[in-house]
């Protein structure tokens, strides 16, 4: 891993996923930095035409300003001779297809985005820009929740339904996850009430110990009515340090945050989640 973007709108939030981002720079072996700033949003949504060429070259000045400020704060979390390379970028593109691109341009390995609130990443993800970007971009996603303070990652849980668990799964993903922090997975498989054993079962189980005994992981199972909350509580008994999943699990943004199936994912929650994409076949 060598490059990542850090999403900004300058709010705290964003400050604190800079921080958390700049802490993981020595362990995940990040020596280029994007810091990225789409000031699209400020561009639309008003009675007044702003979208003159006068208005978003001050909108993009006004950007470059506020990263400058935010350089600042990166520079003093990496410390002196950190070795990573710094980059400044903002645009007038909607969020998703401004990552997209750095993404591809700078062959990034991992997108970094603050969310904001204590009550959650549900309730604060729903129609946010965060939200947008965990169900649409396929570069690795890290959201790092607004109290979030970085600590030795020794525990990473991998939540998973076994029997939707393919072998297209980014195994090598979480392998390098686990080397470069030196942590110990626990892999959390979980099923609604009354639906864990069935003609899938069996078959999952191997498949999912084929594709992750290298690890020598935990195996843990847990039946519920609110998927969000087990993860929740399961992680924070385990005092782990990072949450893994893959959005296509549970139809993952369709369901898992959806009112009627979780309450929240991280309710008040400090760990941070990444969002795994499956490797095209």
């Amino acid at each position: 891993m060598q490059t990542i973007i850090i999403t900004t709108d300058f709010s705290e939030p964003s400050l604190n996923a800079i921080k958390f981002a700049a802490a993981l720079t020595k362990p995940l072996g990040v020596d280029h930095i994007v810091l990225y700033h789409s000031y699209g949003n400020v561009l639309v949504g008003t009675d007044i035409p702003v979208s003159t060429e006068v208005d978003i070259a001050a909108a993009h000045e006004r950007s470059l300003q506020s990263l400058e400020d935010m350089e600042k704060e990166l520079r003093q979390a990496l410390g002196k001779d950190a070795g990573v390379q710094v980059e400044l970028a903002a645009n007038s593109l909607p969020l998703i297809i401004g990552v997209e691109q750095l993404a591809k341009q700078q062959d990034a390995s991992l997108v970094v985005a603050g969310a904001t609130g204590k009550s959650g990443l549900e309730r604060v993800l729903m129609g946010s820009n965060t939200t947008s970007l965990a169900s649409e971009i396929q570069t690795p996603l890290l959201i790092v929740p607004k109290d979030a303070r970085y600590k030795n990652i020794d525990k990473i849980v991998f939540a998973c339904d076994l029997k939707k668990l393919s072998r297209s799964a980014p195994v090598a993903e979480i392998g390098n996850w686990l080397e470069r922090l030196n942590a110990q997975l626990l892999v959390l498989n979980l099923s609604l009430e009354g639906k864990r054993f069935d003609t899938d079962t069996i078959p999952g189980q191997y498949k999912m110990h084929d594709l992750l005994d290298a690890f020598s992981p935990e195996y843990h199972y847990a039946e519920t009515d609110d998927i969000a909350d087990e993860i929740e509580d399961f992680a924070e008994d385990q005092d782990a340090g990072l949450i893994i999943t893959i959005p296509k699990s549970y139809g993952f943004f369709e369901g898992l945050f959806h009112r009627s199936v979780s309450k929240r994912l991280i309710r008040e929650s400090d760990i941070p989640l990444l969002l795994l994409r499956e490797r095209e076949a």
